[in-house]
């Protein structure tokens, strides 16, 4: 999932580690709304259990 999450986290500048928080806050929410982007990077045909 962090690549996900990093892209965004990663590219700009924060001030404080309360905003840093406050953008990996605000991408996990964006992400819970994206089941397909999720699942298309937690599928995979190799894990036990098929997809």
């Amino acid at each position: 999932m962090w690549p996900l999450v990093d892209a965004v986290v990663a590219n700009g500048r924060v001030e404080t580690e309360e905003e840093l928080w406050a953008r990996v806050e605000a991408r996990c929410a964006y992400l819970q709304t994206q089941p397909g982007l999720i699942r298309s990077h937690t599928l995979f045909h190799w894990w036990p259990g098929g997809c």
